[in-house]
């Protein structure tokens, strides 16, 4: 059975290099091409825009993190609190 295999061999490296050889299956991966590296260029413009405003929220999210986090006078009126 494994023989038989063997024996199909030099027709599909033939049949492949021909097809792929054809001149209509060279514009198809040309298009496959172009649409990645549009995609490519979509992803990285995105990035572009993306990451910085990002990064801008986050930095104003910790620093209004800092400033709500710490009210000595929030925790001193919880101690006056809890005494009386």
């Amino acid at each position: 059975m494994v023989r038989y295999f063997y024996a199909l061999t030099p027709f599909v490296t033939v049949g492949t290099v021909s097809i792929l050889a054809l001149p209509w299956l060279g514009l198809v991966a040309l298009m496959v091409f172009a649409l990645l590296a549009l995609v490519a260029l979509a992803t990285l413009a995105w990035a572009i825009v993306v990451a910085p405003y990002l990064l801008i929220r986050s930095i104003g999210r910790r620093w209004h993190g800092r400033s709500v986090a710490y009210q000595p006078s929030a925790a001193l009126s919880l101690a006056q609190r809890e005494r009386a």
